[in-house]
């Protein structure tokens, strides 16, 4: 029995070395960790929540009405955005005057509030439909000036439009959701619509749908090759006003739709850039771009705007509180840090494929963070997104930053934002995205609701993180 107790003994003390030997090991890893994880700017502490709500109430107050492209709100954001740079401390690039990268853009802006309301045939208004809430314009005309009256037709199949060109002609072709408008990309329902010989087109905009991406009716700025060749106004209605359309259809009964717009073929606009040089003399010509679009879809002409809370300015308050943090640090990046708002976002990426054209720095040793609509209020992971199905070095080492973290993502392929134009040219790039289009996305409905400025916090400590390491 002795003997057994002393074996007992000797076993219990081997344990008891085992578990010494294995908590040390695990302390030194866990010291290791914390060695590789010593941070110069990854610390929430050194962040300033109330500094992104600031910038975030800048931007999406009325003084900008909604940031669109071309519109001088737009160029008062475009300075908002230097003057932080300056007071922040970053360097503007030699090429630049005062952080501008100006280039030449097509824009087309309306004017007053557009009309369209169902006539009788005596010209009196039977239903006036509101703007934003009802319809909306996504392709304005190549003819000065929208003031249409004229019947409508119900669409109901792609051969209804191809056979009956005679039926169609100056009219106003209805497209319903189900056969023909989700088929078509909105490039094709205009030329649908013109090959008909149809004054206009209104498509409806599905969102009551269980499956909906969206909540409201979106707008969009025009833009693209619209801006040339001939073609005819294309809008969209929502449900409800759609139907009211569809029973107009057949009836004795007129559309009318009026719109004033102005053309320019040739604006300047700005791109707004900010630069930390890299301290390293063997790192220092490699550079980190750290991106997010400033413009948004302007004014309604109705006393309403879409501020884009979210959509972008909650970005632009990540990349200047990036750059505010470094910028402070007793410790300059090793690397060259590269802080860019684009303009033209919304208009067809116009800033940042200028950009990638006329790049500041070599691209062929840069990597490229987006931040486009980060930190939503609603439970949606961040997406750490790529352009295409492949992978990037880029990509998997945020991801594993956002593990070390606990933040919440998931990986994602997103085409529609600056990253794009950066993947184009070969340059690893990251969408940085809370896909939340239930939020008021591109209405007066994207609100400071709309944005967690905690989940903000999370967003800019993963760049800071990814920077550090």
């Amino acid at each position: 029995m002795k003997k057994y107790q002393k074996i007992r003994s000797i076993s219990a003390l081997i344990l008891l070395m085992i578990l010494i030997l294995s908590s040390c090991n695990n302390e030194n890893q866990e010291s290791k960790f914390k060695q590789e994880s010593i941070s110069n700017y990854a610390n929430i502490d050194n962040i300033d929540e109330e500094n992104l709500l600031s910038i975030v109430k800048e931007l999406n107050s009325e003084k900008y009405k909604g940031r669109l492209t071309g519109t001088e709100e737009n160029k008062m954001a475009a300075q908002y955005i230097a003057d932080k740079f300056k007071e922040i401390g970053l360097e503007s690039p030699e090429s630049l005057n005062n952080y501008m990268q100006d280039y030449m853009t097509q824009v087309l802006i309306i004017e007053k509030e557009p009309v369209m309301q169902i006539e009788d045939k005596d010209g009196n208004v039977v239903k006036s439909f509101k703007y934003q809430e009802d319809f909306l314009f996504w392709a304005l005309s190549s003819s000065p000036g929208i003031d249409i009256k004229a019947t409508l037709h119900k669409a109901d199949n792609f051969e209804d439009i191809s056979k009956s060109s005679s039926i169609l002609k100056d009219k106003i072709i209805l497209l319903p959701k189900d056969d023909i408008s989700n088929q078509l990309t909105v490039s094709q329902k205009m030329d649908l619509i013109k090959n008909a010989g149809s004054l206009a087109g209104i498509a409806e905009f599905d969102i009551k749908s269980e499956e909906r991406k969206y909540s409201s009716l979106v707008a969009i700025p025009m833009r693209g090759r619209w801006m040339t060749g001939q073609y005819n106004p294309y809008l969209i209605a929502d449900n409800d006003t759609f139907k009211e359309l569809n029973d107009a259809a057949g009836k004795d009964l007129v559309l009318h739709i009026k719109c004033d717009f102005s053309a320019k073929f040739n604006e300047k606009v700005s791109n707004v850039i900010g630069v930390i040089p890299g301290s390293d003399e063997k790192l220092k010509d490699e550079y980190i771009i750290i991106g997010a679009h400033f413009d948004h879809v302007g004014d309604n002409k109705n006393g309403t705007y879409n501020p884009g809370t979210l959509d972008n300015a909650s970005g632009i308050a990540g990349l200047l509180e990036i750059a505010r943090v470094i910028k402070n640090s007793d410790t300059p990046p090793k690397k060259t840090i590269i802080f860019t708002a684009f303009n033209g976002e919304e208009a067809g990426l116009s800033g940042s494929a200028h950009y990638v054209s006329n790049p500041v720095y070599p691209l062929d040793k840069a990597v490229m963070i987006n931040m486009d609509m980060i930190g939503c209020s609603a439970d949606i992971p961040i997406s750490i997104a790529t352009s295409d199905l492949v992978a990037n070095k880029l990509q998997n080492d945020l991801i594993k930053y956002a593990e070390a973290l606990n933040i919440e993502y998931k990986s994602s392929i997103i085409s529609g934002s600056d990253h794009y134009s950066f993947s184009q040219k070969g340059v690893e790039a990251v969408c940085l995205i809370n896909e939340d289009w239930l939020n008021g996305y591109h209405s007066p409905y994207d609100t400071l609701e709309d944005v967690d400025f905690k989940k903000m916090e999370q967003v800019v400590l993963l760049v800071l993180n990814y920077i550090d390491n």
